[in-house]
């Protein structure tokens, strides 16, 4: 019998648990209802920087791209918060030195009035509404080193804010740059596979004619459709890949997907020659990391002073303007009395667990591990301004033997067309010259591409993006700079 008494209670104990439990059902409908209210949120955002976002037009130069990217770029302008952020913190550190400024006030009722007895009658002393008011300056003297320490530290977080913001600015105009390189070369491939396609399509019209005449075989006309086919497939892929690099640059600058532009610069080849010990020397005094890494040293060692500061009094000086009512002076009156007084404030506090001697050991810490970062970061840029230079030598060797490749592969069509006509070479001597010089063209832009490409990793890694050249345009000044910018009103 006690046992079925237990069975029930643990039945009862589980059911009223169960009660409360929810289906999956349920969870399943919460989280769809919660997926189309984002999807709701995700339309309302999209409408609205469809409004915010600038539309432009016409023809877009590098420096157009750049400029446009350094106002509209959405994480560039997130950044620069953080010098505003700094500045807060900056200002915040002064606190460390001025005095701080306090008014309080106080009501207090009590039980009973205090009195005492003299002779055989008791004298009552003060009120049972007690209230108080007072004014009080206290200024800091002597923090054992914390005082400066903070100050300086506040101004080397605004110095590092501004590196973080140099930094971003580089990291936002490398993407701009290798954006529009992107869409130039994807550019050039989509025309290369045009004009493949139109001259696959001109040599199956000479083959069916021929083949009319019975001058040429069936198989001259499926291999004439097989190559005109394979042309078409590249032409469609290439198509699709400018339509995404142009995308992903458009996002880049921050501007609507509405625009319509034509980019008017090329994949110029200008040949690059620096030493190494040039490159070393601009990315000692330019790149923002590293002088990053540095004033992350110098702040360290302040945090670091501030902890060893624990070990010393702090000593303040205040002042104090009170109102009391019943009067402080006279208990017996009841009413309004002003007073004043002010001394020094001295503390040291004798034990509290170990947390000063931590802090220390943490912060010596923090110091050796910001100087190994500077080592590291340095080490970095060498290898990254070792691996753009060897990039930028193998372009140009690369782009030297496009150049040639490509003019043997123009004389190599035409020589063979020449001798189709004449009949002296086969219609497949034709196509394969054909597909060589597409491949050699495609190749001369990859390698101005990876030219261009490397000497903006070279750049970036001295840390003098900033100062941007534009490409070389194939246009007159006056002709390209004609990018027009419209702003959706709401």
């Amino acid at each position: 019998m006690k046992r079925t008494n237990n069975l029930i209670l643990c039945l009862l104990v589980s059911a009223i648990s169960l009660a409360g439990c929810v289906s999956k059902e349920e969870f399943t409908n919460e989280a769809t209802l919660s997926r189309e209210s984002a999807y709701k949120q995700w339309e309302v955002r999209k409408e609205a920087e469809k409004q915010t976002q600038p539309i432009i037009s016409g023809k877009l130069t590098l420096d157009d791209c750049l400029k446009l990217t350094l106002t509209n770029n959405k994480m560039l302008l997130r950044t620069l918060e953080e010098k505003e952020a700094a500045r807060g913190g900056e200002l915040g550190a002064y606190s460390a030195i001025l005095p701080t400024v306090a008014i309080s006030g106080g009501y207090e009722r009590i039980d009973e009035k205090s009195y005492f007895t003299f002779g055989s009658q008791n004298v009552t002393m003060g009120a049972l509404d007690n209230y108080s008011a007072a004014l009080t300056v206290t200024q800091p003297i002597f923090a054992g080193g914390a005082i400066p320490a903070r100050i300086n530290a506040g101004r080397l977080g605004a110095l590092l804010a501004d590196q973080t913001v140099r930094a971003a600015v580089q990291e936002t105009v490398y993407a701009a740059q290798f954006g529009y390189y992107t869409v130039l070369l994807d550019q050039h491939l989509y025309a290369i596979s045009e004009d493949a396609v139109k001259s696959a399509k001109a040599h199956l019209d000479d083959v069916n004619q021929k083949h009319t005449v019975g001058v040429a075989s069936s198989y001259d006309v499926l291999r004439a459709e097989v190559e005109l086919s394979n042309f078409t497939a590249q032409f469609l892929q290439r198509r699709n890949a400018i339509n995404i690099s142009k995308a992903n640059l458009v996002k880049i600058m921050g501007i609507s997907q509405d625009s319509a532009f034509i980019l008017s610069d090329e994949l110029s080849y200008v040949p690059e020659n620096i030493t190494m010990r040039d490159a070393v020397a601009n990315a000692y005094r330019h790149r923002p990391d590293l002088f990053g890494k540095e004033l992350g040293i110098r702040q360290q060692k302040e945090l670091l002073a501030i902890a060893q500061s624990s070990y010393y009094p702090t000593v303040s000086a205040y002042y104090k303007d009170y109102w009391t009512n019943p009067n402080s002076h006279n208990p017996m009156r009841v009413e309004w009395d002003n007073g004043w007084n002010y001394g020094l404030m001295a503390s040291l506090p004798l034990f509290d667990g170990f947390a000063r001697e931590g802090g220390v050991i943490s912060q010596k810490a923090r110091v050796k591990q910001s100087q190994i970062d500077l080592v590291d970061t340095e080490e970095t840029a060498l290898l990254e301004l070792t691996k753009a230079i060897l990039s930028i030598e193998d372009a140009a060797e690369f782009v030297d033997s496009q150049k040639l490749n490509l003019s043997r592969a123009e004389e190599g069509l035409r020589l063979v067309e020449t001798g189709y006509r004449q009949g002296v070479n086969t219609q497949i001597e034709v196509l394969d010259a054909q597909t060589s010089l597409t491949t050699a063209k495609a190749n001369y832009y990859q390698a101005a591409y990876s030219h261009l490409v490397a000497k903006l990793d070279l750049q970036k890694a001295m840390g003098t993006l900033t100062g941007f050249e534009p490409a070389k345009t194939t246009q007159p000044a006056s002709e390209t700079n004609t990018v027009q910018m419209e702003q959706k009103k709401k």
